[in-house]
């Protein structure tokens, strides 16, 4: 779970990072927008990454 810091540090880097991209100053929705879809990516590679060092200890991965 992400710390109210640790969100506000995203969201200030997704700003900075859509800043120097779009020439101009990102809307609100933008930068909440681009922070949600960054979350979603990072838990859901996070989430596998994490899967599948749980499988791979308990010996459940399969082998093709």
């Amino acid at each position: 779970m992400m710390t109210t810091q640790q969100k506000r540090l995203l969201k200030a880097k997704i700003s900075v990072a859509l800043l120097s991209e779009l020439g101009r100053q990102p809307t609100r929705e933008e930068v909440e927008r681009f922070s949600l879809a960054a979350r979603l990516l990072y838990q859901a590679i996070l989430g596998l990454h994490y899967e599948r060092k749980v499988q791979k200890e308990t010996g459940q991965l399969a082998i093709f």
